[in-house]
């Protein structure tokens, strides 16, 4: 178990490796297209890597969960029989939520993997994308994107979003990033206008999101995701593309 916290350690550091910018003080300098659609790919590369090192480390503590179930559970009797401590069981309890937590915190590194990798995917397709022209629709094998002619303005018009989903589903709109974020200031984004929605572009939600904002003219990028059978990656992009990636020199 240990062989594969080091090996999801690694992982992770190389990807952070590839993100973060240089320690020692430098200018932003805007990537060209090909530079841009080659930092992408690596940075996809790296994050399968971690990702697999997270569904090796989730297995085993799915494993280590399982069994701590069934030493509660074994407990529980034994505590109704009077053969051990209520102290003994609580033991046995406090063991169930510590590995919950694991599986729960590696469930939730792979998401995040999962929409990093959705998100240098897409860049690397805008990147041998020629622009749309304003008002133009797009669908490609990697995303659909549209250029819509209307204003967007962050946090008004998240509210009007959120008031329209609410009411057609009677449940909140699903934010998975809200403005700038660590990771977008690790890939070298500007998210600072825009809205990552964790919708599937081909799900009943994120078909009626993209109509409405289609409707109003408000620009939109959505994509299926960069790990075929995963929930987690694909999300709906409002607003511009995030347009800086950058180098440091």
């Amino acid at each position: 178990m240990a062989s594969w916290r080091r090996s999801a350690f690694l992982a992770a550091a190389c990807a952070l490796a590839i993100w973060s910018p240089a320690a020692a003080p430098a200018a932003d300098v805007p990537l060209t297209s090909a530079a841009l659609r080659q930092r992408a790919a690596d940075i996809v590369v790296t994050l399968r890597e971690y990702r697999a090192s997270l569904e090796k480390l989730l297995a085993i503590y799915e494993a280590s969960l399982a069994k701590a179930k069934d030493q509660r559970d074994q407990r529980q009797e034994f505590l109704n029989r009077g053969i051990i401590s209520r102290r003994e069981f609580e033991d046995a309890e406090r063991a169930v939520t510590e590995a919950q937590a694991k599986v729960d915190g590696t469930r939730r590194e792979i998401a995040g993997a999962d929409h990093a990798m959705a998100e240098a995917t897409t860049a690397r397709a805008l990147a041998g994308l020629s622009p749309l022209k304003r008002g133009g629709y797009e669908q490609t094998a990697v995303l659909i994107r549209f250029n819509g002619p209307a204003p967007w303005s962050l946090k008004p018009g998240t509210a009007k979003l959120q008031e329209f989903f609410t009411a057609r589903f009677h449940h909140p709109l699903p934010v998975s990033a809200y403005g700038q974020t660590p990771l977008h200031d690790r890939m070298g984004f500007d998210h600072r206008d825009a809205l990552d929605i964790a919708l599937h572009p081909d799900s009943i939600e994120g078909r009626v999101v993209m109509d409405y904002l289609r409707e109003a003219g408000i620009p939109f990028i959505a994509s299926w995701g960069a790990v075929a059978g995963a929930a987690s990656g694909a999300h709906i992009h409002v607003g511009q593309p995030s347009p800086r990636i950058v180098s440091k020199r």
